[in-house]
């Protein structure tokens, strides 16, 4: 059988346009840094209660004394409100995280008016039935008047301990300040420390306590009041608020990865042939080693490299923390670019605008830099 005329001329294209499809392609080019988006939130937890109601997919509303208490949401707080006796009263949070080096930090206040002022307190849990045992430590706010108590309570496999030696710190309360808080779990020793900041430094309220658990949630509420002194009776009555709470990875044990790609969403140095190793292109046109790329991250403004990487491994990069100068996160930031010493394109700046717990850079978030 005679084949038409024109079938060889096709089959030549064809093979022509196969071999070019399949030929190496050259190492990607990285002339500039050109901009930078996360593609994983390390966070395990997020609230800035900046919504209309109480995000109910977050958190359960927990009232024990309906009648004496209120749990509302509004203008970037969690605001509750107690009279009299009481026991828990606030929220528990849904996210239960196989996970346990972890930081929990929220801001928090309480004004009490009566002779037996309540209990405001920051909870880290490890309760999960059967999956965790109920251990769990919190710190625990009273007002004074012109003092705030700041003391802690855990219970471990040695029961409730309120805390050791019964150690408390004593701070200045003026009107309309509130604290930050920190409950710092250490998933190696299972040691969690408790601190605020006042005046600028962080201050332990108490010894670290042992915590051994498998899960991590969160809970902030009322619970219990201080019982009235001798002589003293009437109704007590609390406001008080949270905000900005947020549970994340440790930042001495976790990282924030920096992924390159180039114009067509591959890894830098990625070789359509498979060819190893990875390789990259200057703006002379020079093949290079991805290895003589490095990805820095740098504070706010600037002024200090946090970290800096080389990898040969296609363009990722996992950029340490446990040397920054941030005591909470999230943080502003700037990802540089840099060969032979010069950076490459722009500053990509992290942003984190006010005090939103919801932006800037979180340990083990994951960011993608486009390069060109």
């Amino acid at each position: 059988m005679q084949l038409p005329g024109w079938l060889p001329m096709l089959a030549l294209v064809f093979f022509v346009r196969q071999a070019a499809t399949q030929a190496p392609a050259g190492p990607t080019a990285v002339r500039a840094a050109a901009s930078i988006r996360r593609l994983e939130r390390g966070a395990l937890l997020i609230e800035d209660f900046d919504g209309g109601h109480i995000d109910t997919q977050k958190w359960r509303i927990w009232q024990q004394e309906p009648g004496q208490t209120t749990v509302t949401q509004r203008s970037g707080r969690l605001e509750l409100t107690a009279q009299g006796p009481v026991h828990m009263n606030g929220l528990d949070s849904l996210t239960h995280a196989k996970y346990k080096d972890v930081v929990l930090v929220g801001e928090v206040d309480v004004r009490s008016e009566g002779p037996a002022p309540h209990h405001l307190v920051l909870h880290l849990c490890g309760s999960d039935y059967p999956r965790s045992p109920d251990h769990w430590t919190e710190i625990v706010l009273v007002d004074l008047g012109k003092m705030a108590r700041l003391s802690s309570w855990t219970t471990g496999p040695e029961g409730p301990d309120y805390h050791q030696n019964h150690q408390s710190l004593l701070l200045p309360h003026p009107p309309g300040q509130g604290f930050l808080c920190r409950i710092e779990l250490d998933g190696g020793t299972n040691l969690a420390g408790l601190s605020v900041k006042s005046a600028g430094e962080w201050r332990r309220v108490c010894d670290p306590v042992e915590l051994p658990l498998r899960i991590v949630h969160t809970e902030v509420k009322f619970n219990g009041n201080d019982a009235p002194a001798s002589g003293q009776s009437g109704a007590t009555s609390s406001r008080a608020w949270f905000a900005h709470v947020r549970i994340y990875p440790r930042p001495r044990n976790h990282y924030v990865g920096i992924h390159l790609v180039g114009p067509d969403g591959m890894p830098v140095g990625y070789r359509k042939d498979g060819g190893w190793p990875p390789m990259i292109t200057d703006a002379a046109g020079r093949t290079r080693s991805i290895q003589d790329l490095r990805v820095e991250l740098l504070t706010e403004d600037g002024s200090q490299v946090v970290a800096a990487v080389q990898s040969k491994n296609m363009g990722f990069y996992l950029l340490p923390l446990k040397d920054a100068p941030w005591d909470v996160y999230p943080v502003a930031a700037q990802v540089r670019l840099r060969l032979d010493g010069k950076t490459l394109g722009k500053l990509l700046r992290i942003e984190r605008r006010n005090s939103s717990a919801a932006e800037g850079l979180y340990p083990d978030d994951v960011y993608e830099v486009a390069v060109e």
